[in-house]
């Protein structure tokens, strides 16, 4: 057995955020019945969070007493009592009594059996009059850590002194090993005790333990999957990572520490010997379930046994009986735990266990190291049907084990099983599976265009982080020779990075077309598609007049989508360009043509892009309930299959916008911009900008907008962006130009857009947008009414195009104009208008924007009053706040002169303790 204390990986030197913040919790749930129960599994922070308790309550002045049994503790009666003798503070030096003290020592120390316990009247004096000397003369706080060590006649007296102890005087914690059930805490707080589960740490926070380590935030989608956010193994992660050697692929898919392994070994070496060997054969499998595992031949105790691995938090038992590890390393460990002949033979028996006969295939291949040429062609038969299901990383895993079973003599097929298996790894977004099959193609000495293959599956498992495979490139570059086939894919993934990485759509535009010149020498119509496709698409940024004409050339060579692989396929991109151009219908149409076979197929990829282009066309349309369901599942395709996150993030953070939060979108761009900037994707760190300074500029935080839009415009104008459709940045720069007392600059760069976006772009969103940025830049500049014929025009647009967003934003624009002229009718139709539309398509974020709650007992205060009252005294300058609350400068100075009297004010700094006063509760 282990305990949580003591060692390196439990966090007691570093309490994070997300400790304090259960430590505020745990001091909010302590407050009103002095008695708290903290629990969860090992490495959950227990002993963390209980020092940061002691060390506030130290800070305060108030005496605190420790209690810290340890493993063995339990077989030992009242042995775990001893160690809040010896860390008795000052405050309770004269406590127990010399003759107490002497009938206590007579108990404690002498190695008796927990079933001779000794008196247990003395014991429990003692302890009475310790916990009264200690909070004498002040309250004081007891912290009893691990209460699972402690014995049954110790927890029996600890239990007895507690109750004669008065809660207001002694507050009392105790943390407790276990993620739902509690029995020694509950026997000493009692039932009616408060509280605490200790919450795995969530992506966010795994994030910001790499960033304080100057870590990639890219791994942490993949460390809390491996790690299911437990602190401890997190911790073990980082530390592990910090200390080894850097690793070739490190960036794109970090190696797993030995650190990570000896901790989720320590965590399993909780459980009892019968508990563990249960796990060992459920980590083999696929979905275990008790059934599963009992045909298996795990013992009749099967089902107790993962009701004690559950309440350890090491596995979670669905609704249909499905067991899950609650993290990788857990799995990965238990499986590694086994000897070679206990491994077999679990994989045999689970072979014969199992209703999947591709999964059987598997477990007969893993049971045996010979070769076995029916075997290895089982295997290649086993992955074509799980090909064939979308299962791309298990027919991969297939495919490698069939070419290892392969006899030597068979060099060819071994050499297609590779070859395949390479195909399938880069398909399912697995790195690590496409450096494994790298590995195996290079041992075998295969040829050069199995060589190809396996470094291209490489680059494109390696998903937007190709900065980092530079290297892979050149060597299959190298590889590929003077094969007009191999070469095109080559410059095919050339053409990406550099646009991609480098900012030069130019020049991946030429590399583009190479590729489609050495795909037409090679006689691969697939590979010409897919180059025409790219090169149509640098095409459309850089506002080349070919554009239309090339794509058309990419869908008229008739090659299959599934063929090409969906994201590169000229089917795609048609549907890309009507999302541009605000062809909702047909795009729609057209993605839900693809994803079906996106699903059937199984590329991680190609399912994304098409999860993720759904959301936005939804979002745009306004079905703001769709649009987050698409990105849900975009994000959770992407956190499965180890995807780069900035492409979902950014999704993410349109879909919140649309029907979730401006919180949350904010929290997604934030990360994107994050991820995006560490993998040089200098595409969707644009994005993600763009879509952070859009919700900075509709929330009213314009200089925040100012520096996410600014950032943009560079980063746009290095990439030599002409297409001003697709992401539509100018205007909400303008307008948030215009918010900040900046027309200069704001009518500067109108007429420079002006200039740029030729008519069929003025006909989309796009020129509504723009339109109504002019209103605002209009309506700055002393012209009301061309600024209100501007608003009806983009008004009429938006409706047209089915923007139901950017109509119900473009209706609050108007009601502010409306204000700003004295027309409060006018105005208070305009918010209506806005108001039903938003509620009608489900646009949460838009209505509470619209339904702000008025500070609370604002006496003498109107509702609007106090509204704007509590906005400025946030610090919000006047245009923020009349953003904020969609008001005119005008109508907000107006509106604080009246507050200023009313609370008898004179600025802004006197404002808040003004509020202060009125609401004193808050």
């Amino acid at each position: 057995m282990t305990s949580d204390r003591g060692s390196s990986l439990t966090l007691v030197a570093d309490v994070g955020a997300p400790r304090r913040k259960a430590a505020d919790r745990a001091e909010h749930l302590l407050r009103p019945g002095g008695r708290l129960v903290v629990h969860g599994p090992w490495g959950s922070g227990k002993s963390v969070l209980l020092s940061e308790l002691g060390r506030r309550a130290v800070e305060a002045g108030e005496p605190v007493l420790r209690m810290t049994p340890a493993p063995g503790d339990q077989d030992l009666a009242h042995a775990a009592l001893a160690t809040l003798f010896a860390a008795r503070p000052p405050a309770a030096a004269g406590a127990p009594a010399e003759d107490e003290r002497r009938a206590l020592v007579a108990t404690i120390g002498r190695g008796t059996p927990a079933h001779a316990a000794g008196d247990p009247l003395a014991v429990r004096l003692a302890l009475t009059d310790l916990f009264a000397a200690l909070a004498r003369d002040r309250p004081a706080l007891l912290l009893i850590d691990d209460a699972q060590w402690i014995d049954a006649a110790g927890a029996a007296a600890l239990g007895h002194a507690l109750r004669a102890s008065a809660p207001e005087r002694l507050r009392v914690v105790v943390a407790e090993r276990g993620a739902h059930e509690t029995p020694l805490a509950g026997r000493l707080c009692g039932d009616h005790a408060a509280r605490l589960p200790l919450e795995p740490l969530t992506v966010d926070e795994v994030t910001d333990a790499l960033n304080s380590h100057a870590l990639p935030a890219g791994w942490a989608v993949r460390i809390h999957q491996h790690t299911g956010g437990n602190p401890a193994l997190v911790r073990a992660t980082v530390e592990g990572q910090l200390r080894q050697r850097a690793d070739p692929w490190g960036r794109v898919a970090p190696p797993v520490p030995d650190s990570v392994r000896a901790a989720a070994d320590a965590w399993l070496c909780t459980l009892d010997p019968g508990t563990r060997a249960t796990l060992l054969t459920a980590a083999l499998a696929h979905r275990p379930s008790p059934a599963l595992l009992r045909r298996a031949g795990c013992a009749d105790a099967a089902a107790r046994h993962l009701a004690e691995a559950r309440n350890a938090g090491i596995v979670r038992v669905e609704a249909t009986g499905v067991v899950e590890f609650g993290a990788r390393a857990l799995r990965d460990a238990a499986a590694h735990s086994m000897t070679r002949s206990a491994s077999s033979a679990a994989h045999l028996a689970l072979a014969a266990a199992v209703d999947d006969p591709v999964r059987a295939v598997r477990h007969r291949l893993l049971a045996s190291d010979a070769f076995d040429r029916a075997l290895a062609e089982s295997g290649e038969s086993a992955a074509r049907q799980a090909g064939s299901r979308g299962e791309r990383a298990l027919a991969a895993e297939l495919l490698l084990l069939s070419a290892d079973r392969t006899p030597a003599g068979r060099r060819a097929e071994r050499m297609r099983r590779l070859a395949a298996a390479a195909s399938h790894a880069a398909a399912s977004g697995s790195f690590d599976l496409a450096v494994r099959v790298a590995d195996a193609v290079r041992a075998a000495g295969a040829g050069r265009a199995e060589q190809v293959a396996a470094l291209l599956a490489l680059i494109d498992a390696g998903g937007q982080a190709m900065a980092e495979l530079d290297d892979i490139i050149a060597r299959a570059r190298e590889q590929a020779g003077d094969d007009p086939a191999l070469l095109a894919a080559v410059q095919l993934r050339v053409a990406v990075r550099t646009n991609l990485c480098d900012g030069l759509p130019g020049s991946a535009r030429a590399a583009a077309d190479r590729a489609v010149r050495m795909a037409r020498n090679g006689g691969d119509l697939a590979l010409e598609a897919a180059a025409l496709s790219m090169r149509a698409r640098m095409e459309r940024i850089t506002g080349h007049p070919g554009s239309t004409r090339t794509l058309a050339r990419a869908l008229a060579l008739a090659v299959p989508a599934e063929r090409v692989g969906i994201r590169n396929s000229p089917q795609y991109l048609a549907a890309r360009h009507a999302v541009f151009d605000d062809r909702l219908g047909f795009a729609r149409d057209a993605l839900l043509r693809l994803l079906p076979l996106a699903e059937r197929t199984g590329d991680a990829e190609d399912l994304q892009e098409v999860l993720r282009s759904l959301a936005e066309v939804d979002a745009r349309a306004g079905a703001c309930v769709q649009a987050l369901e698409w990105s849900e599942r975009a994000l959770s395709q992407c956190a499965g299959a180890g995807l780069s996150p900035g492409p979902a993030s950014y999704t993410a953070a349109l879909a919140q916008s649309a029907g979730g939060s401006f919180a949350e979108a904010a929290a997604h761009a934030t990360r994107g911009v994050r991820i995006s900037r560490e993998e040089r994707d200098l595409v969707f760190t644009s994005r993600n900008l763009f879509a952070l300074g859009t919700v900075r500029l509709v929330t009213g935080h314009l200089t925040q907008a100012a520096e996410a839009l600014r950032e943009v415009a560079v980063l746009e104008a290095d990439q030599q962006v002409r297409d001003s459709t697709a992401l539509r940045w100018q205007p909400e720069l303008i307008e948030t130009l215009v918010g900040l007392g900046r027309p200069d600059e704001a009518g500067a760069l109108l007429a420079r857009v002006r200039r740029a976006m030729g008519s069929p772009a003025l006909n989309t969103g796009a020129g509504a947008a723009l339109a109504r940025a002019e209103a605002a830049y209009r309506d700055r500049g002393g012209e009301p009414d061309l600024a209100r014929a501007l608003l009806e025009s983009a008004l009429s647009q938006f409706r047209l195009l089915g923007l139901q967003l950017e109509e119900g934003r473009t209706l609050l624009q108007l009601a502010r104009l409306e204000r700003g002229r004295r027309r409060q009718a006018a105005a208070r139709e305009a918010t209506h208008r806005a108001h039903a539309l938003f509620a009608r398509i489900q646009a949460h974020p838009w209505t509470a924007l619209l339904g702000r709650p008025a500070a609370p007992e604002a006496g003498p205060l109107t509702e609007a009053e106090a509204g704007l009252a509590a906005i400025v005294a946030e610090g919000a300058t006047n245009q923020e706040a009349a953003n904020r609350l969609h008001l005119s400068v005008k109508t907000v100075e107006a509106m604080l002169s009246r507050i200023y009297r009313k609370l008898a004010v004179r600025s802004r700094t006197e404002l808040g303790p003004a509020l202060r006063r009125l609401t004193p509760s808050g």
